[in-house]
């Protein structure tokens, strides 16, 4: 069979799972691809969004990143703008890294060690550039003198990181953390010139040190990079930087974009939201676009996040209830099924992780539907024998399918729920990771999902239970607003202990106390299913995303593509 042949069928169910499809390294054309909703910033330091965080892979550089590797070795992050890991001395607190020569900005200047710094600095400054992670904050802040951020301190600047020399970064702190080079790979640490930085606004024109630029972002629209012509492969050993152009149309219906994809419209969905249910069907007839899916476990754990501030939900025994009354067999159908909808989960952590344990706090008994007897002993501990009502908020899509299937759930013990849509562009950012809108709406409950920022305990679980990373301002993932001290210390205990075993138990006991509090209840680890387009050349789902690697990508037909050049 040709390779024309190959490409037109499909390589076949699962085939970009832990390997390359239609491996090519082709450079020029433009890659199609499609999100229902906008990015969430193009401000390296403000986006939270996994898939942005692959977009920003082709625009932005960090110390280290993860390589264009589909196997186990894609998690383990290499040297990037660095020229080599992290040295860290001083029993980790110290981290220490020298900058490649030669890599500059889209504008030509050339970065150094002082635009490392001022990007970690714009981290501090929260109440300007609120949305992005914060790891950085507790690990280089002193508490007895807070640093405000680059737009308060003048020209002090943040003294736990020293640049010694224009090509040297120092890190300097206050505990050990020995997961430091993956911090090193997150968007939020792009180095960022001073004299270009607007704040706020700066995700209008960001500059960037990839090897594509912002031609044109019409919000809600329109997303198109183009070649950054400063950008040099021969300092990049991470990006192959095929295609001449990224186009990404913005805005669609999950059922329309699913129908534009198939149909040959685009190459990728972007938000690796995966196939809703119509397309799903559609393609159980149709062995050749069957044959362009794959169906990878991931990271992903979907749950719904029960708010200990909004009534009656401060009662732990109304939670508990909740936790008693799901029919996981129903949520897991809603969420499309064991094969697409993922695998069965009453626990945290993933599968992938040495922490993960096989608990189930809250047996639903022998059939998965629920076990109502426990849930209505719960219900009158709480003093709610008939029930009550109260709000649950969630999105269109998958997430609507499985708040209603919350609905039906928990409607069979008496808990009455009225189903609140919020929007899908900013409902991470504003919706369910505000705790002022969920006050506002007063949501009991909150219909979410999580991957881990990096592919550790402490990357998957922190951002959710430590009560140190709550954020009032939005992006907040610790949506329950969970500040258990006894957590954040096991998390503390975790992080600094060396003996693999000893961590591993710690992390289990921080994940049993977290389910005794029942704040969080899981529902699947996912298992999406994604569509790549039969014009994808070099496709692979990225291990440490979940999602495909649109920065390994490249296309077939090389010519200008028509789609992109109207408008």
């Amino acid at each position: 069979m040709s390779d024309a042949t190959n490409l037109r069928e499909g390589a076949g169910w699962n085939a970009a799972v832990g390997a390359r499809v239609a491996p090519s390294g082709r450079r020029g054309g433009t890659l199609r691809l499609v999100s229902s909703a906008d990015v969430d910033s193009l401000d390296p330091a403000r986006t939270y969004y996994v898939w942005v965080w692959l977009l920003q892979r082709l625009l932005n550089r960090t110390l280290m990143a993860y390589p264009t590797d589909p196997g186990p070795a894609g998690l383990v992050p290499v040297p990037d703008l660095a020229e080599g890991p992290g040295v860290a001395s001083d029993g980790n607190r110290t981290w220490t890294y020298r900058l490649r020569e030669g890599v500059l900005f889209d504008d030509g200047t050339p970065v150094t060690s002082a635009d490392v710094r001022y990007a970690v600095q714009r981290i501090f400054a929260q109440d300007v550039l609120p949305g992005g992670p914060t790891y950085l904050v507790p690990l280089l802040d002193d508490p007895d003198h807070p640093y405000a951020g680059p737009y308060r301190d003048g020209a002090g600047g943040l003294p736990s990181v020293l640049t010694p020399d224009e090509r040297t970064v120092v890190f300097r702190l206050r505990s050990p953390f020995s997961d430091f080079d993956h911090l090193m790979a997150q968007p939020c640490v792009s180095p960022v010139p001073r004299h270009a930085d607007t704040g706020a606004r700066y995700g209008e024109d960001p500059r960037c040190t990839g090897p594509y630029r912002i031609a044109e972002h019409r919000p809600g629209s329109r997303l198109l990079l183009e070649r950054n012509p400063h950008w040099d492969r021969a300092t990049d050993p991470v990006r192959p930087a095929l295609p001449d152009r990224v186009d990404v149309a913005i805005g669609f219906d999950p059922d329309e974009m699913d129908e534009r994809l198939t149909a040959g419209e685009f190459d990728i969905n972007l938000e690796g939201r995966g196939l809703q249910h119509a397309a799903q069907n559609r393609l159980a007839g149709d062995p050749v676009l069957r044959s362009r899916t794959d169906n990878p476990k991931t990271s992903f754990l979907h749950f719904v996040s029960l708010q200990p501030h909004i009534p009656p939900f401060d009662n732990v025994h109304v939670r508990r209830a909740v936790h008693y009354a799901a029919d996981r067999i129903l949520l897991q159908e809603a969420r499309g099924g064991p094969v697409t909808g993922g695998d069965l989960t009453t626990a945290l952590f993933p599968p992938g992780l040495p922490s993960h344990q096989a608990l189930d706090r809250y047996p639903a008994g022998p059939d998965l539907r629920g076990d109502l007897d426990a849930a209505r002993a719960e219900l009158r501990a709480a003093g709610l024998p008939d029930g009550f009502d109260a709000v649950i908020g969630t999105q269109r899509g998958k997430f609507r399918l499985v708040a209603d299937a919350v609905v039906e759930s928990v409607a069979r013990v008496g808990i009455r729920l009225t189903v609140k849509e919020l929007d899908v562009a900013t409902y991470f950012s504003q919706g369910a990771g505000s705790p002022e809108t969920i006050r506002k709406h007063g949501l009991g409950m909150i219909v979410t999902d999580w991957g881990a920022d990096f592919p550790t305990e402490y990357g998957f679980l922190a951002p959710l239970v430590d009560g140190r990373l709550i954020r009032p301002g939005g992006g907040n993932w610790n949506i329950a607003e969970l500040d258990d001290p006894k957590v954040n210390e096991l998390i503390d205990t975790g992080l600094h202990t060396a003996d693999p075993a000893a961590r591993t138990e710690l992390w289990r006991e921080v994940e049993r106390r977290v389910m005794d509090h029942a704040v969080i209840l899981p529902l699947v680890h996912d298992k999406t299913l994604h569509y790549r387009g039969p014009r994808a050349t070099d496709v692979f789902v990225h291990p440490a995303f979940g999602l495909y690697d649109i920065q390994a990508m490249g296309v077939t037909d090389t010519r200008t593509d028509r789609e992109s050049d109207t408008e």
